[in-house]
């Protein structure tokens, strides 16, 4: 289909619904700008399907279905754009908090000029099925999956990327199959995420990049793999915690926000490079690995109101490698027995009258260096 008219073709087929069905492509009138061939459905409770790509030659200038009403399925079997080319340059609008189900079949889906927003109901109702790497770029814009949660169907690893330049990501949470990877890069923009993964069905996530765009946590990550994110990151909604199967965790930037934050790698690594609760303090910090032998390193704690908890009795060893230890509550560092604390600098452990232990194992301290606990005036 050519939609050669320079305006907006709009097909609605009525509330009660009448099936909306493209077999074949769908293309914009010209191979450049103006980009201003746009595509309207509604269709009520009827189904959408897209069978051929969107935009892969010429690209439309808007695309917007069932988007304020309509809990018919949604169905993109082939492409939007391709690897190169966006295929909609515009404001792009799919699926609203009704649409029962969405399918992203293909492996690219490519947006330029204006937000894409992408909305199902609650539940895994946004399917990647692919089977396949499925990715979704923008040039600096905005996309927000909303409500549904995106269900990554077998091999269909996600990326989304909005470029270095900086486009907002959002998305409502993630769920897996069988370890599918999840890679989310929002430039210098914003990334906020929910829920990521359960048990086992998701492999290695990436949030953020070195360009060092923010990252927003409203839930909780539990993988397969290992788990890096780079940027400030913001603990948003309710207590969160990052689970792996013996797989690292990193943090290469900031932790802030008033929650409680539990991180556990098992055998895995966990590495924090930037300070935590420096500028908003958290709720409590617990690193354990749970009861396996995982190594911990933490740079500075700038700020925890209640309980920090680092290590366990088999921990393999703990790395204090930065200059301020600051809580309001408690300090606990307990590695297996040997000499596994490792405090590689002059650093300061301050406790607003709190304790202060280092358990189980011995302590190596700095050389040439002073290390210095207060518990306050009032004693811990």
């Amino acid at each position: 289909v050519d939609l050669a008219n320079n305006g907006t073709t709009t097909i609605n087929t009525g509330t009660a619904g009448g099936t909306v069905s493209f077999g074949g492509a769908i293309e914009g009138n010209t191979a450049g700008a103006p980009f201003n061939d746009l595509l309207v459905i509604t269709s009520g409770t009827g189904d959408v399907t897209f069978s051929g790509a969107i935009g892969a030659t010429n690209a439309l200038g808007g695309l917007s279905v069932n988007a304020s009403s309509g809990d018919g399925n949604i169905t993109f079997s082939s492409t939007i754009g391709d690897t190169s080319n966006p295929g909609v340059v515009g404001t792009t609008s799919i699926g609203n908090t009704d649409t029962a189900d969405l399918n992203f079949n293909a492996a690219t889906y490519s947006f330029d000029g204006g937000t894409t927003t992408i909305t199902a109901a609650s539940g895994d109702t946004i399917d990647m099925g692919a089977l396949a790497d499925t990715s979704f770029t923008t040039a600096a814009d905005n996309i927000t999956f909303a409500t549904g949660t995106i269900e990554l169907l077998n091999g269909s690893n996600l990326t989304v990327d909005t470029g270095a330049t900086g486009g907002d990501i959002t998305i409502a949470s993630i769920a897996g199959t069988s370890v599918e990877t999840v890679t989310l890069d929002a430039g210098t923009g914003a990334l906020s995420v929910g829920a990521i993964g359960s048990g086992t069905e998701i492999g290695a996530v990436t949030l953020g990049s070195t360009d060092d765009g923010t990252v927003t946590l409203n839930g909780a990550i539990k993988t397969d793999g290992n788990v890096t994110i780079t940027g400030p990151v913001s603990l948003a909604t309710g207590a969160i915690s990052v689970t792996t199967t013996n797989d690292n965790i990193t943090f290469n930037d900031t932790i802030n926000g008033t929650r409680a934050l539990t991180l556990v790698a098992g055998t895995g690594t966990t590495t924090i490079q930037g300070e935590i609760g420096g500028s908003s303090a958290l709720a409590s910090l617990t690193i354990t690995n749970g009861t396996a032998n995982g190594a911990i390193e933490i740079a500075n704690i700038g700020g925890v109101t209640g309980a920090t908890a680092i290590g366990n009795t088999n921990t393999g060893t703990i790395t204090l490698d930065g200059t301020a230890y600051s809580t309001a509550g408690t300090q606990t560092y307990t590695a297996a027995a040997g000499q596994n604390i490792d405090i590689t600098g002059a650093a300061t452990f301050t406790t607003t009258n709190d304790n202060v232990s280092f358990a189980t194992s011995g302590v190596d301290l700095a050389n040439n260096g002073t290390t210095t606990i207060n518990t306050g005036t009032a004693g811990g």
